[in-house]
């Protein structure tokens, strides 16, 4: 399976926002704000709190220098909201399956539900573990992963598992803010979940992703700041030092230009390739599963 751009018809949107979110009580959610303008991508903001100096347009102008806990966040994008918008969030806005399910439990060895069922069948395929020192440890564990985990693995894409270490308090915040904007905001309609080291990966290869977060500081600043240049779009803004310097803002940007590009290219449904291997019929088994366990959007393969 690849995410595949295709012919598909672009998606009439005229502003991005992204959102990098960290803990609610935390100085790590950041936004940032691309707008479309006679059809040119511009940078508008990109921010760790309100009023935050540098950080685009307004931040003169803001009485308070709230940092973007739930009611700043929340208020934020319904201020920006409207039917041009779309919203790019790197959490996931869906649960694992095993915490949604409303079942009595057999047990994961009995389940049938269908989306548990295809992990069992298929983790072996898409995960083989070779070399691992505790042949013993279970591949799946649906009530900490999404069938999506298991397949951005597969295709290297650094996910993170949903429920996995560290990872609960944001998922349940992000559960939580997608409740909170709801009926505005809609799961793959004006509000989708991305992975920056995924897009960073699908578009420049994985020693740009690892250059961004490893070495010297500076190089690292400069590193974010190439990438940022190769990014199609008015980008070149004076303030870039804000965003390079922070992994947070620069990691909001990469997540409001996944979303123009999910909108330009019209990226849809994943879609298998039919190569006929193993691994193929896995991931065309996947089918429309991931409309109800989730999934991250990310820019198609090069080859696709």
């Amino acid at each position: 399976m690849t995410e595949s751009a295709g012919n598909h018809k672009p998606r009439q949107f005229h502003r991005f926002i992204g959102v990098h979110l960290g803990g609610g009580r935390g100085k790590t959610t950041a936004v940032a704000r691309l707008e479309c303008e006679q059809g040119q991508l511009r940078l508008a903001e990109a921010r760790v709190r309100k009023g935050h100096r540098g950080g685009g347009e307004g931040s003169h102008d803001e009485s308070a220098y709230a940092l973007f806990r739930d009611d700043v966040l929340v208020a934020y994008l319904k201020k920006w909201h409207d039917e041009g918008t779309v919203v790019a969030m790197n959490a996931p806005l869906t649960l694992p399956p095993c915490i949604r399910c409303q079942l009595a439990c057999p047990g994961i060895d009995n389940c049938d539900v269908p989306v548990v069922r295809w992990m069992k069948e298929y983790a072996h395929t898409l995960d083989p573990r070779k070399g691992k020192s505790d042949p013993g440890k279970p591949l799946v564990t649906p009530y900490t992963q999404r069938a999506v985990d298991l397949v951005f693995a597969h295709h290297g894409l650094k996910p993170r598992e949903s429920l996995g270490q560290g990872m609960g308090p944001l998922s349940a915040r992000a559960a939580y803010l997608r409740r909170a904007l709801s009926p505005a905001l809609r799961l793959h309609e004006n509000l989708i979940e991305v992975h920056p080291p995924a897009t960073i990966i699908r578009l420049f290869g994985t020693d740009a992703e690892r250059g961004i977060r490893l070495g010297e500081t500076e190089s690292i600043w400069e590193r974010r700041k190439q990438v940022l240049k190769q990014l199609p779009g008015d980008l070149d803004y004076v303030w870039p030092e804000t965003v390079v310097r922070s992994p947070h803002v620069f990691g909001s940007v990469i997540c409001a230009w996944t979303a123009a590009l999910w909108a330009r290219q019209g990226w849809r449904a994943p879609a298998t390739t039919h190569q006929g291997d193993a691994v193929e019929e896995a991931l065309d088994a996947f089918g429309d599963l991931w409309i109800e366990d989730g999934w991250i959007w990310a820019p198609p393969p090069k080859h696709a």
